[in-house]
């Protein structure tokens, strides 16, 4: 499974500022796909889509971005022991 996360800060404060900019690359390339990032898991909203013949996380951490390699390293560590059980 590959993983693709969009860096941004939680808060309507931040919402459309340059911070979110990875949030809305994230919202847009699940619009594109027809999928919708709702699913709360690793300290992240996530999305699973197909991109190309390959398995995808969408991930938008809930952390400030400072904090985002705790969510990242959380879904790295999720999608690994998915991957193991299989």
């Amino acid at each position: 499974m590959k993983l693709i996360v969009g860096l941004g800060n939680p808060g309507i404060e931040y919402q459309f500022t340059p911070h979110n900019l990875g949030f809305l690359a994230i919202d847009r390339i699940a619009g594109n796909l027809g999928v919708e990032v709702r699913n709360r898991q690793c300290r992240a909203m996530t999305a699973r889509t197909v991109i190309a013949d390959h398995m995808v996380l969408l991930a938008k951490p809930e952390t400030f971005m400072n904090l985002s390699g705790l969510a990242v390293r959380n879904c790295c560590e999720s999608t690994r022991r998915r991957r193991n059980r299989t």
